[in-house]
């Protein structure tokens, strides 16, 4: 099996020396990387591993580390990976900036004007505006690339109802042909524990209380899987 797992964040250029990004660490990507290298029963033969400057990387000889920065770099080489290799499963656990930079004005008594952001923006600069725009939405052409990969996806929400939490995710699972959703959110996640749950197609889920047991749950689904659609072929 070839497995892309997708961990940490993304970040996106200000100027030279300054981005927007996240603070995603990737622990829980890393642990299901972990799952799928230490389950004895599953014949994993590469894991490509695109993971954001912060986080992890994993010393294994399965194991391709591969740095991403912004959204059009995780895009290019997920389209490299599944145009080109045999991919079983893409695990998208990535936390992807949903904007980048468009432009950036600087504001003086002059009025605003447009700042070249080829280089380190001057920190004389009194006053500055970041326009931002829209970036792709990554997961909805991972299926459009490579249809019959095994696609896990993540959705990560703030102190809602947990009917909204499984209504969120089981939406993102039908709008972009998941095979399984893990929900969580962010209020149940602790240095302890990690609540989440895994949303299959039927919108059934199941409940785990910690990375590892999420790592556990997520390998052994997508193994499945990837089975019964070799079995199908």
């Amino acid at each position: 099996m070839n497995i892309v797992i997708t961990a940490g964040g993304t970040t996106e250029k200000i100027d030279d020396v300054r981005v927007i990004s996240n603070n995603s660490t990737g622990r829980l990507a890393k642990e299901i990387a972990n799952g799928f290298l230490e389950a004895d029963e599953n014949d994993i033969e590469n894991i490509y591993y695109l993971c954001g400057k912060s986080a992890e990387r994993i010393n294994s000889d399965k194991v391709e580390n591969i740095s991403i920065e912004g959204v059009d770099n995780l895009l290019s080489q997920l389209n490299f990976l599944l145009s080109t290799k045999k991919i079983d499963a893409v695990i998208h656990a990535m936390a992807v900036s949903d904007y980048t930079v468009n432009y950036i004005l600087a504001c003086d008594e002059t009025g605003e004007h447009k700042v070249d952001a080829d280089k380190k923006i001057s920190s004389e600069i009194e006053e500055i505006k970041i326009v931002l725009k829209k970036t792709p939405k990554v997961i909805g052409q991972i299926k459009k690339i490579k249809e019959d990969v095994v696609l896990v996806g993540f959705k990560l929400l703030s102190k809602v109802p947990h009917e909204e939490l499984i209504d969120v995710g089981f939406g993102l699972l039908n709008k972009n042909r998941c095979d399984f959703v893990m929900a969580n959110d962010l209020s149940e996640i602790t240095e302890s524990g990690h609540v989440g749950y895994l949303i299959s197609p039927d919108k059934s889920y199941v409940k785990m209380n910690t990375k590892k047991e999420i790592a556990e749950i997520i390998v052994k689904n997508v193994v499945e899987s990837v089975k019964n659609k070799e079995k199908c072929k």
